[in-house]
């Protein structure tokens, strides 16, 4: 059996190390057994069960893999069945597991893990998002008169520029009216060659950059400087989710950044090719129009398929549904 434990520390599940499976398992069977179990073989049959229950002590350990959370166990020696039983995974991995890291890293307090080798490829890792601690809950029910009015003030105009301006070949023109979208050099060979992606959960971040107004169509440009992973997320192979944490982070960064840098949309993964057909899910146009709310705001899809070939693409919300959005390759831009 070649099965090994990836390690995820943190409730962010950054991804720390790994460990060989039956360095957990041979501990916790042979003192089950009574006796040593070095000449044997493990089979292990992993059954699509969820377990909903948290293991309890110290460090919290999480389940990456819990809609597997259930596995028989199986040793052989010889040839002959010696041990047969199903037990949870939380049970005969996530304790002995637990223990271990108590002892090798006392001071971290949240660890994740999931079980994966050959034969595990069908079972998917889910991340769950990070609670939030500290919050408090608001009742919107008025009870009273109204004391605190808040109304959303016009964006200031944004500054003029063109596409020549921002390193956009020369033959390349905007739609009249139109959002486009303009990749600063660094961020799309990033998207779409450099930036480490998870093949298994969905990822997603963050696109920063400058809002302008196009001198010669009179349309938006969206030029976008930097592509940053998003903190304190969930994901799972079918869905990415921000947490208000997520938001506070970013608008920090940005905050610190200055100048006329702001937030200008998001971007996540799709774990299967890219079709004409097949976009944005209903989850991310509900996230989109009910999140990055300006007409600009860019939602970038980045699709990847089993070989891990990616095909990157943009949308905006036109206040009804999402519609694709020209983006091109183009140069830093200094007004």
């Amino acid at each position: 059996m070649s099965l090994w434990i990836d390690l995820y520390r943190t409730d962010d599940y950054v991804r720390d190390s790994r460990i060989d499976l039956l360095s957990i398992l041979v501990p916790v069977f042979e003192s089950a057994l009574g006796e040593p179990l070095r000449d044997v073989t493990f089979i292990l049959n992993f059954h699509p069960i969820s377990d909903l229950h948290e293991l309890s002590g110290e460090p919290a350990l999480v389940n990456l893999r819990s809609g597997h959370g259930y596995v028989t166990v199986q040793i052989v020696r010889n040839g002959r069945l010696i041990y047969r039983h199903p037990h949870s995974v939380r049970e005969v991995i996530g304790r002995p597991l637990q223990r271990l890291l108590a002892a090798r890293h006392p001071d971290e307090r949240q660890w994740g893990f999931g079980v994966s080798g050959p034969g595990l490829e069908a079972i998917t890792m889910e991340r769950p998002a990070p609670r939030l601690h500290g919050t408090v809950d608001v009742d919107t029910r008025r009870t009273g008169p109204r004391v605190l009015h808040i109304e959303e003030l016009p964006d200031p105009e944004p500054p003029l520029a063109d596409l020549d301006q921002l390193g956009v070949e020369p033959a390349v023109k905007a739609e009249p009216g139109a959002v486009t979208a303009v990749l600063a050099a660094p961020v799309e060979p990033l998207m779409l060659h450099d930036m480490p992606l998870s093949n298994e959960v969905e990822e997603g971040g963050f696109l920063v950059g400058r809002l302008l107004r196009d001198r010669v169509g009179g349309g938006q440009l969206v030029q976008v400087t930097s592509a940053i992973p998003a903190e304190r997320t969930g994901a799972s192979l079918l869905h990415f989710t921000f947490t208000g944490e997520s938001f506070l982070r970013i608008n920090e960064m940005v905050a610190r950044t200055g100048g006329d840098v702001r937030l200008v949309g998001w971007y996540h993964t799709h774990l299967f090719p890219a079709t004409k057909g097949i976009g944005l899910s209903s989850i991310d146009v509900d996230l989109h129009a009910s999140t990055f709310r300006r007409a600009w705001h860019l939602a970038a899809l980045i699709n990847i398929d089993e070989t891990g070939k990616r095909v990157l693409r943009a949308y905006t919300w036109n206040g009804k549904a999402m519609q694709p959005a020209a983006y091109h390759p183009g140069a830093s831009w200094t007004p």
